[in-house]
């Protein structure tokens, strides 16, 4: 089955919810449980019967590569096929899936998509491991290559917080007993880690606290305001992405999986944009008033710095961001760059791969983020009216805080 989505959430009224989004060979892989609603349950979530697996080269477009049933696990035929993640190593591929609040069960593959088959006949996670339950895995591999996995349930669902534990590099028992996780704030549903620029963020929903080692203790930060359920995080082509799950009607089981983008502040908080929340990535309508341009979907020798607009520039250091299926699009329109020099560059821009013009900057006086030394380029563009994809290349180091599109 083939899905092109049009905004968030990116396959709507199926029910693919829980999102853990990985890259393998440069391809998005979405490992996802599913909400089988059948209309005689209003209100009753627990009503899950298998885990599917999508995978997509653009954000856009998406192919459900397969569906895995408990009853050709271990597990046997259940309703509580509840959330899953899943991890790479040495070209092997896992799959850890929970049965309700009671275990998690490790799958293996020699394909990302699809395969999956059991390592084990009994749990990683069994019952009574731990005082909390072995609930919604989240897999997590370090720079050194270590590899652990985080589970557990907050006290309200009769749990005792989170726990960690490394695992073997058979990536299917554990290398020590689990740990209770040290958290400065209350637990609450389905525990995430990620690490960026060397700290570690655990998240729950939108939720997150930060830490210098992997165990904690973890702080609370903040909420990104994104979602009150399950979500994860991700990197891919130098840009910085979250998961997450959106309910799609009244009745709790349509749930659905939204994208966004977001960013890190300096002092290491996560922001993200409403606007994003509702149209999702890879994709732009070129009517918008601006796209900024920390939303590329693709960059190299780019990073996001905070500007004075209280939004982000893209800062790209000889290399270039990539804005495809920019739909909306006016014949031959003009596209208009907000920008600055911090040092004495040279633009270049292509529209759909053919070059469309250049412009030369001078270095601006003052640091970036300051308001009077930014100025609009004009690259006036030659294509008929419909979906377009735009390039940017810096020779130079150069700060975009948006770009947008007149006639």
């Amino acid at each position: 089955m083939i899905v092109k989505s049009e905004k968030n959430p990116i396959i709507s009224k199926m029910g693919v919810c829980d999102p853990h989004i990985h890259i393998f060979g440069g391809k998005v892989y979405l490992y996802a449980s599913h909400d089988c609603y059948d209309g005689t349950q209003s209100g009753d979530f627990d009503h899950m019967k298998d885990w599917e697996i999508w995978s997509s080269s653009d954000f856009v477009t998406w192919e459900r590569e397969s569906v895995i049933r408990p009853e050709d696990t271990p597990i046997g035929k259940t309703g509580y096929c509840w959330a899953v993640d899943a991890a790479e190593k040495n070209g092997k591929y896992y799959l850890y899936v929970s049965n309700h609040v009671w275990e998690t069960y490790v799958l293996e593959s020699d394909n990302p998509g699809k395969g999956f088959r059991a390592v084990r006949q009994t749990p990683l996670l069994p019952k009574g491991l731990t005082k909390t339950r072995s609930y919604d895995p989240g897999v997590f591999t370090d720079d050194d290559g270590e590899s652990y996995i985080v589970f557990g349930t907050p006290v309200w669902a009769a749990g005792d917080s989170y726990y960690i534990a490394k695992l073997n590099p058979d990536m299917s028992s554990l290398a020590e007993t689990p740990r209770k996780i040290q958290l400065d704030d209350l637990a609450d549903d389905k525990p995430f880690i990620h690490k960026h620029n060397g700290i570690y963020y655990l998240s729950w929903a939108s939720f997150y606290a930060t830490a210098d080692n992997i165990y904690g203790p973890y702080k609370f930060r903040g909420n990104i305001g994104l979602t009150h359920d399950h979500g994860s995080f991700f990197e891919r082509d130098g840009q910085q992405y979250m998961a997450f799950t959106v309910n799609e009607s009244l009745h709790q089981p349509r749930r659905a999986t939204g994208i966004a983008y977001i960013h890190y502040r300096k002092n290491g908080e996560i922001v993200s944009n409403a606007l994003i929340r509702e149209y999702g990535v890879g994709q732009y309508n070129g009517r918008w008033n601006m796209i900024e341009a920390a939303w590329y979907t693709k960059g190299r020798n780019v990073e996001k710095a905070e500007n004075a607009f209280g939004t982000f520039d893209a800062v790209i250091s000889d290399g270039f961001i990539e804005f495809p299926n920019i739909y909306g699009l006016e014949d031959n329109p003009y596209l208009m760059i907000h920008c600055k020099a911090l040092e004495d560059s040279e633009i270049k821009v292509y529209a759909d791969g053919e070059f469309a013009g250049a412009v030369k900057r001078g270095k601006a006086p003052e640091d970036c983020g300051v308001f009077s030394v930014y100025s609009e380029e004009k690259i006036p563009l030659t294509f008929k009216a419909g979906t377009h994809n735009i390039r940017i290349e810096a020779a130079g180091r150069v700060c975009i805080d948006y770009i947008r599109f007149i006639t």
